[in-house]
């Protein structure tokens, strides 16, 4: 049992990472055509399980809360709701959400209510933005007034009254907020993102690496 649960997938990660891995680098149309496109098929297909399966655990949970009467129960109908107002009319309309000129049921759906629900989804989310930005601009450091000085510079540049407000107090200098604000997001913000895009990355091949090595094993369960 012990060989089947644990050696088996260990095995299988270790062959596959490797063999796929290698195949970047071997200029062979066995390995970066055949071999790749193949795996690139199985891995859709486990995807689509995986989503399946995630979509019947959500399922589970919900109804579980609706079962017991949990706390927030109520919002758990609406997660059955909103999946069979969205499944339904894509099951009428084939997966159509234009026929012509013409919406389709499930392309009313989706501009009517999918749109709406997102916007106010977003809409709420800018509250909390503005006050997270609310907080990190108290100027308690060097690093927090450059922020407030950057934030309040892109702020002024990206709305239509702020060129005016720099041009008549600051436009005597010369210097110009549209420049200003293109260098900062042009150089600083370029610079730091593509910093941050690298320890991803090398964050992404040490967990890949340790997974194909065996010393991360939480995807194998418990047991």
């Amino acid at each position: 049992m012990k060989f089947i649960k644990r050696t088996i997938p260990l095995a299988m990660v270790f062959i596959i990472g490797i063999t796929m891995f290698a195949s970047y680098y071997i200029p062979h149309e066995a390995s970066q055509k055949h071999y790749v496109e193949r795996m690139n098929e199985w891995e859709n297909i486990v995807a689509a399980f995986a989503f399946l399966l995630g979509l019947i655990s959500l399922f589970l949970s919900h109804y579980g809360k609706i079962k017991k009467k949990a706390d927030g129960w109520g919002y758990s109908i609406f997660v059955f709701v909103g999946f069979l107002a969205m499944v339904i009319p894509a099951f009428i309309s084939g997966g159509e959400q234009m026929i012509g000129a013409n919406l389709t049921t499930l392309g009313w759906v989706y501009k009517s209510i999918f749109n709406t629900l997102q916007a106010t989804m977003f809409s709420v989310l800018a509250f909390y933005i503005v006050s997270t930005a609310f907080r990190s601009f108290r100027i308690k450091s060097l690093q927090a007034f450059v922020l407030f000085i950057v934030a309040a510079l892109l702020i002024l540049g990206k709305v239509p009254i702020g060129n005016l407000i720099w041009s008549s107090t600051i436009g005597w200098t010369g210097l110009q907020l549209g420049s200003i604000v293109e260098w900062v997001m042009n150089v600083p913000a370029v610079a730091a993102r593509r910093g941050i895009l690298i320890g991803v990355s090398i964050g992404a091949i040490v967990i890949s690496m340790k997974i194909i090595f065996g010393i991360e094993r939480q995807y194998m369960g418990r047991d």
